[in-house]
């Protein structure tokens, strides 16, 4: 049984497709090739965190009309595949790996940035013996039509470490 605890960090980037197709509430917001992402190296693998803060920044300079709230949503292995714009389904398949979500705020406009953040959000994540990677679907809760170009989207999560045991 380890000892030593720490703090960790990660930070997914990603470009939605350059288009300005409707999202409608309930959608993943993802890639040209997919709505899953991973966050690397939050922990020991086998071991457990607990995340501390969620920010979403959109690198966009104005709140586009209807963008309201976001769900992340967390699994401890890949989930199926799902493609930008597709609506959020929990699959039988994924109900496993499934640890819960997350309700972002509606963004703030903060000039050239947008961001939405979550303090102290207090999930808790096992990691399996062979990996400390979390994955993860955005979900607009809201309907909004994006910018015709392709706009940067990044995900920051903190976690503590809050100890290892072997099973």
């Amino acid at each position: 049984m380890g000892t030593d605890f720490g703090s960790y960090r990660s930070v997914r980037q990603f470009t939605r497709p350059a288009n300005t197709t409707q999202y409608t509430a309930n959608d993943v917001v993802g890639t040209t090739t997919s709505a899953i992402h991973s966050f690397t190296n939050l922990g020991k693998p086998g071991g457990f965190i607990q995340i501390q803060s969620v920010r979403l920044q959109i690198h966009v300079a104005s709140i586009p009309s209807g963008m309201s709230n976001f769900r992340l949503h967390f699994y401890t292995s890949s989930p199926t595949a799902i493609a930008d714009n597709a609506v959020f389904d929990l699959v039988a398949a994924d109900r496993d790996p499934y640890i819960g979500f997350l309700d972002l705020p509606a963004p703030q406009d903060f000039g050239s940035t947008l961001v939405s953040q979550v303090d102290y959000a207090g999930i808790l994540v096992r990691f399996a013996n062979n990996t400390n990677t979390l994955w993860a679907q955005l979900q607009t809760l809201g309907t909004f039509t994006p910018g015709a170009n392709s706009e940067v989207y990044e995900l920051r999560v903190n976690a503590l470490d809050s100890g290892y045991r072997s099973w």
